[in-house]
């Protein structure tokens, strides 16, 4: 049954009528007219009635105490949030000079209402602007940029709180620059690489914002902050209970507290609100004015919201009370995880629509590290291969109830064990002459196998963060930190795979940003930043990849072509999820496959399939096959090379093919459906890459031709306009100007450049801006390999991103990066760094030997 609130005072009008008489009896006898009509006696009716009134306002809780409850378990009133948009700086030429765009540069538009200040973004980093570039961007909040504001001297108390002179603080935006609260801390007392700045000539220890005291985390330098009222709160103390003692004698504070008269200082953005919601293009006035400089937003700027209201509150406060039988916030999600099942020593939990464009609005992804016995650790070390080994479906399964039971309505949660990247360290310590080589050599690694571990370690008692990156300073850190050890030179990070080798496509993921994919022999690679990292997301055993090719519409799906030694028909592997999990059973087809297109039918993704023996339309449909498509009713066996798809701005589909034994190009204006296909000629041409090229409302199909061999400089490229039914006038172009790469093996585009793979010129450029260019071929120290002096390697793959921004080109030697529109590359696919390894956020380093050597003193000098 429910509990009973009790009223703090019971009596009623009767009850203070009968207690009053009962005292005018005791205190005065003389008075011995009671009845209603005496005068005294209506008097009394009247303050009985008062009385009355004020008990039930009594037994109602007033609004007052119930506001300072809700104070009291830590419900506040939500800050005003900032809008955000990404800010495009641009000049109007490349300069001589490099130009650097500060932080924190302002932002505004060139009208605002009447009686009203108009709203001001500020940059969230600086920008710099190379010599060749002409525009840069970068992410702007509405704020106002608050710099080491003095709130006041420590007192050395716990409890102690400030406010800032300029509230709002706005709430947070993922920004660390949000909030920084420092406390003055001379430099003898920072410790080794503690958060610090520098304030007029003093040293400053950033401080970390917490909910509350009970659990500080990492280290107990922390504070709270009620953002809409500025007020910012260090710990207090108690007296504590002990196990078997009770409470404590003295008072502890629950964290730390800033010294006695020290500075404190915070930095913070303040404002926010509805009126930073602008449309595109409309923030275009430079308040730090820039000579040269333009700005605009190409997209709306939004996500900006008033403070909340007191009665929203009221409301919502008594909700939070019973977050803790629910899953609500990241931690939420990650103590029920590890509290539901042993098996889990970790777990993280992700929003998927912020890191993936295919993921659903809601939808949770929860990372786990499985628990991992210490007898199962040599020295320190976890490897993937026994992470691997005590992951188990059963452990799944509990965990994915669990949380499917305290979710929020209306959310997904899907539970998945964490991906692994591993990496080994290569270093020289020097150590004092008296120091045993062989003992520091050890506990170096000891040292570095806890530390790059996904599992806690008495070092790292969190375990290496999720999507952190590893820095040569890291490894400075862990050698220095051992007693006996001088100096640390020669470091460098090896990663245990990338595609530095025989790589024979390339693709640029359409929809999802700066995401690439690399098939290398039976290894599918993919880098989630623009080639800086590469991470194997599949192997195919026994196989080699021929193809990979993502869906230029669909958000996620993506398709890998394999091909078996010694076995005649290929196999298709399909993924929703950009390559993160795959279909149970891949698709086995008797014929060999050479090219694949994405199209739709009836709002089912569907893929056409090039291959010996004709044309084939594969659906995406639970169960669907292969079916084969009529191209030629002259010739119904037609094998085909390639194939490419292209949708108008009407949303007509045209699909064409490449005929294989020198048949020419097929062309179905109908969606490539059956018996829809024309010959467009190019018969006698040996074509083998096809691909349709975009120049506003106008679409062109390019035909790469394939050479001989031998000293054939082969026919470059051949273009035709896509224009339905209706043949353009001029037909087929030929762009052989200028060419001398013999094979062409691929095609991309970057604006209105076309760069091309080659079988001996490397990677060729074509300007279609200059009128009767030729194909220009780059300089042999482009930064391609070079197979020997003045011959390059042949470049098998070549890819562009759709924004034109890099070029990537694959071959034997790896991958090539471009971001001057193919005129010189870099290799990004190496696989030993001195600087950094990157690492995506869903994935977790493991450690592999590394190769320390330990000499003396006397030895290095």
């Amino acid at each position: 049954m429910p509990i009973v609130s009790p009223n703090l005072d019971d009596r009623d009008f009767q009850q203070l009528l009968d207690e009053a008489r009962r005292q005018i009896v005791q205190a005065c006898p003389d008075w011995n007219d009671l009845s209603p009509s005496d005068p005294g006696m209506i008097l009394l009716e009247l303050f009985a009635h008062l009385t009355e009134t004020m008990i039930y306002r009594l037994n109602r809780l007033p609004q007052k105490v119930y506001i300072e409850l809700l104070r009291l378990i830590g419900v506040q009133l939500q800050p005003p949030a900032s809008a955000r948009t990404e800010l495009v700086f641009s000049r109007a030429k490349p300069g001589d000079t490099i130009l650097e765009i500060p932080r924190g540069t302002r932002v505004s538009v060139n009208r605002s209402g009447v009686g009203t200040e108009p709203p001001v973004f500020i940059t969230s980093q600086a920008v710099t602007l190379g010599a060749s570039q002409t525009e840069g961007r970068v992410l702007a909040f509405h704020a106002d940029q608050v710099e080491g504001e003095l709130m006041g001297l420590s007192t050395g108390v716990a409890g102690q709180s400030f406010t800032v002179k300029r509230p709002p603080i706005i709430a947070p935006t993922g920004d660390d620059l949000d909030l920084i609260v420092a406390v003055e801390t001379p430099v003898k007392e920072l410790g080794n690489r503690a958060p610090a700045i520098q304030f007029g000539g003093k040293s400053f220890r950033i401080w970390r914002e917490v909910t509350n005291f009970s659990y500080p985390g990492p280290d107990a330098f922390v504070f709270q902050v009620d953002r809409l009222a500025g007020t910012i709160v260090f710990a207090p103390a108690t007296r504590l209970n002990t196990p078997g003692a009770g409470l404590a004698d003295a008072p502890q504070a629950l964290a730390e507290i800033p010294p006695a008269n020290r500075e404190i200082r915070v930095t913070y953005r303040r404002g926010g609100g509805q009126e930073g919601n602008l449309p595109a293009n409309s923030l275009n006035v430079l308040k730090d004015a820039i000579a040269g400089v333009l700005v605009t937003n190409p997209r709306p700027a939004t996500g900006g919201r008033a403070a909340e209201t007191l009665e929203n509150a009221l409301v919502r406060g008594p909700q939070q009370l019973h977050s803790l039988e629910r899953a609500v916030t990241a931690r939420d999600f990650e103590l029920v995880a590890r509290n539901s099942s042993v098996a889990v020593a970790r777990a993280k939990a992700i929003t998927q629509a912020a890191l993936w464009r295919y993921a659903r609005p809601g939808t949770v992804g929860v990372l786990l590290v499985p628990y991992l016995p210490e007898t199962e650790k040599v020295n320190g070390q976890v490897t993937a291969e026994k992470l691997r080994d005590y992951e188990t479906n059963e452990a799944l399964v509990q965990i994915q109830q669990a949380l499917d039971e305290r979710r929020p309505l209306g959310t997904t949660c899907l539970v998945s064990w964490a991906h692994y990247k591993a990496v080994s360290v290569n270093a020289r310590v020097v150590v004092r002459r008296e120091e045993d080589p062989a003992a520091i050599r050890q506990r170096v690694i000891d040292r570095l196998n806890q530390t790059i571990s996904p599992l806690p370690s008495s070092l790292n008692p969190n375990g290496w963060p999720f999507g952190e990156t590893l820095r040569s300073s890291n490894v400075y850190d862990n050698a220095l930190a051992e007693p006996g050890v001088r100096w640390v030179d020669r470091v460098s990070l090896v990663v245990d795979e990338v595609p530095d080798k025989n790589v024979t496509t390339l693709s640029a993921d359409p929809v999802q940003p700066r995401t690439w994919y690399a098939g290398s022999g039976e290894l599918l690679f993919r880098s989630l930043n623009d080639g800086e990292g590469w991470e194997t997301t599949r192997r195919f055993p026994g196989e080699q990849i021929y193809l990979v090719k993502p869906d230029p519409d669909q958000a996620g799906l993506l398709a890998v072509l394999t091909n078996q030694s010694g076995q005649p028909g290929s196999r298709l592997y399909i993924s929703h999820d950009n390559g993160e999990t795959w279909d149970d059973i891949p698709i086995n087809t008797a014929f060999r496959i050479y090219d694949l297109g994405w199209a739709a039918r009836d709002t089912y993704p569907l893929l056409l399939l090039a291959a010996d023996g004709g044309l084939y339309e594969l659906s995406l449909k639970p169960g669907g096959t292969p079916v084969q498509l009529q191209v030629d009713d002259k010739n119904p066996n037609q094998g085909f090379y390639a194939v490419a798809v292209s949708t108008d701005v009407r949303g007509a589909v045209s699909v064409a093919v490449a005929a294989q034994k020198l048949g020419g190009i097929y062309l179905s204006s109908q969606g490539g459906r059956t018996r829809t296909f024309r010959l467009i000629n190019l018969q006698g041409e040996d074509i083998r890459e096809l691909a349709v090229m975009y120049n506003g409302p106008q679409a062109f199909l390019w035909a790469a031709a394939a050479a001989p061999g031998g000293d054939d400089p082969g026919h470059g490229c051949f273009r035709w306009q896509l224009r339905g039914d209706e043949d353009p006038p001029d037909g087929w172009q030929n762009f052989s100007k200028g060419w001398n790469g013999g094979t062409c093996y691929s095609i991309a585009f970057q604006n209105n450049r076309v760069l091309a793979s080659s079988h001996k010129s490397g990677v060729l450029r074509l300007d279609l801006n200059n009128t009767g260019a030729g194909w220009q071929t780059p300089d042999v120290r482009c930064g391609l390999p070079l197979r020997d002096q003045g011959r390059f390697h042949t470049v098998q793959t070549a890819a562009a991103d759709p924004q034109g921004r890099l070029l990537l080109a694959g071959g034997v030697e790896g991958v090539f990066a471009s971001d001057d529109n193919g005129i010189s590359y870099d290799f990004t696919s190496k696989r030993e760094f001195t600087d950094k390894v990157t690492l995506p956020e869903t994935w977790l380093f493991v450690s592999k030997e590394h190769n320390i050597t330990v000499v003396s003193e006397d030895e290095a000098n």
